[in-house]
């Protein structure tokens, strides 16, 4: 195994050397890198059409001085990862960016980041021209890759230092002025050479899913490890997320033999009584991330897969995806306390506040080579959550436990994570608080059998479920998908506290006793409480 680059290396390629490495086995294979359905792309074929695009990058407005990012605009088309693998070759930081993300937060970003080019990386992109700034932001659409001539001669651009930026992601959390977290070259070597260790027990072999929307971070574990073993991925479109059994099908086709989702994507396909090792006889390994692992969930995949291996693991974005790892076993499912996240990766140093009183419970602390650069012109932000370079202070509560495994208890705020995306109900209340006719809003998230599985808000002011309606449409407009509540409500009794304030506790009973409701539907959200059919998610 290579070893990893330090973050402090001040000058040098090695970093970028090992990728260069990686991408280099690509050439001339045959093999399946990705299987989407509306096409398929082999390795050769990927290898084929980064090597023409990279001269289309160096051709970019603004070449002369620093490198500037590039936003990568798409879904789950088999450009993407074309696109994806340019930018890291090229030294461009790449941006991911979905198609569902309203246009004003793509302006946003844009002008937050400051990229040179925005990328087309799915067939269905259209629409986006508006977006270029003649000598300063270019609009490109990437043609398919099948169409690249061959294999050029291209000299490697050596000038990427492990410091540099490679992926800028930012924060569902962030409304107003987006927070971009900066991920180095050396902190992204140092999580891929990490799959080996962690996957040493049991080496995929067949396909990996390819579940996780590329604009969340926990999409690397499937892309680094099909690609470092130079396997398919079997790309799940969102667009089609309630067909499982055609995904199951798929994934059978395909020899799946790892599994990469948040638990709440899995408690989906669990509904299906496909998924189990009849279905997917090669599906040996889940690895999860994103939100806590529940027994629930745990108890399901024993019963259908029988022995399999199930690693949990836990991280910020801004500590590189995960920084802890741990093999789950039926022994868990009876013990007292909550499913642990493991202990730190290699590297990676874990503590708690140093204010924390022995024994008790704190915020975690981490440092190492997984801490990223931080937040992209956010210097309060930054003081605050980066009190010095390659330690961060993550937010999360947590404890030891006597074993040495660490244990998440939840945020120390008020931010939640559904489905795996982080979300402030702050700062999606004080957008409600602006709207016309609203007094007063609490969002939280709704409930079911003690897990968080979408947003619900309570608005004071409205007078008719047109209203509520309105409203869901205004921050759709305006927000993306995940940062809009499902389940409204209105018209029901309000509460004050001893403090005089709006009693949250009191906001369970309210959804049951709300004159006015409305349940709002986002294009490609999930639906936590719907009854579904066997084979629909």
């Amino acid at each position: 195994m290579t070893a990893p680059c330090p973050a402090t290396m001040a000058e040098g390629s090695a970093c970028h050397d090992r990728l260069w490495s990686i991408f280099a086995r690509f050439q001339g294979d045959a093999a399946p890198a990705f299987h989407h359905p509306a096409a398929s792309l082999s390795y050769a074929d990927l290898h084929r059409a980064v090597l023409a695009l990279l001269p289309v990058l160096a051709a970019l407005p603004g070449q002369g001085g620093p490198r500037r990012p590039i936003l990568i605009w798409g879904h789950k088309d088999i450009r993407y990862p074309v696109a994806y693998w340019a930018c890291l070759l090229a030294g461009h930081a790449l941006v991911p960016v979905e198609p569902e993300t309203p246009p004003e937060r793509i302006r946003q970003i844009i002008a937050a980041c400051d990229p040179c080019a925005l990328l087309i990386a799915d067939a269905a992109g259209a629409g986006l021209d508006g977006f270029a700034v003649p000598g300063r932001l270019a609009v490109l659409s990437l043609p398919a890759p099948e169409a690249a001539p061959a294999d050029p001669h291209l000299p490697r651009n050596g000038a990427v230092a492990p410091g540099d930026i490679a992926y800028i992601m930012f924060s569902s959390g962030t409304l107003g002025l987006p927070k971009g977290i900066q991920v180095t070259y050396a902190n992204l070597v140092d999580f891929i050479d990490w799959l080996d260790p962690l996957f040493a027990a049991t080496p995929p072999t067949g396909a990996v899913t390819g579940i996780i929307r590329h604009c969340f971070d926990v999409s690397l574990f499937e892309l680094w490890t099909a690609w470092t073993r130079k396997l398919p991925i079997t790309a799940l479109d969102h667009a089609t997320v309630a067909d499982s059994t055609g995904y199951i099908t798929r994934l059978r086709a395909d020899r799946a033999s790892l599994w990469v989702s948040t638990p709440s994507l899995v408690r989906l396909f669990l509904r299906n009584r496909r998924f189990c090792r009849d279905g997917l006889p090669d599906l040996t390994t889940f690895l999860f991330c994103g939100e806590p692992l529940t027994k629930p969930i745990l108890r399901d995949l024993f019963q259908r897969f029988g022995p399999c291996r199930i690693i949990n693991t836990y991280g910020p974005t801004e500590c590189t995806v995960a920084v802890t790892a741990t093999d789950i076993t039926p022994q868990h499912l009876e013990a007292a306390d909550e499913v642990p996240i493991g202990r730190a990766r290699p590297g990676t140093q874990l503590s708690l506040a140093p204010d924390t009183a022995p024994g008790q419970p704190g915020e975690l602390w981490i440092g190492g080579a997984s801490v990223g650069a931080g937040y992209l012109g956010l210097p309060d932000k930054q003081a605050q959550a980066f009190p010095r370079p390659g330690l961060y202070r993550s937010g999360d509560l947590v404890r030891a436990g006597a074993d040495g495994q660490w244990h998440f208890l939840g945020r120390i705020d008020r931010e939640v994570k559904i489905q795996g995306l982080r979300i402030d109900l702050n700062e999606i209340e004080a957008h409600l608080r602006q709207q016309p006719g609203v007094d007063d809003a609490v969002v939280e998230p709704h409930v079911i059998h003690g897990e968080a599985r979408a947003l619900q808000t309570f608005v004071l002011g409205v007078q008719s479920e047109a209203d509520l309606a309105a409203l869901a449409a205004t921050l759709a407009r305006e927000l993306p998908p995940h940062l809009v509540p499902r389940f409204w409500y209105g018209g029901f009794s309000e509460q004050l506290n001893l403090n005089s304030k709006l009693d949250r506790k009191q906001l369970a009973a309210a959804a049951l006793t709300a004159r006015l409701r409305h349940v709002h539907t986002s294009p490609g959200a999930a639906r936590p409480t719907e009854s579904l059919k066997e084979g629909a998610l």
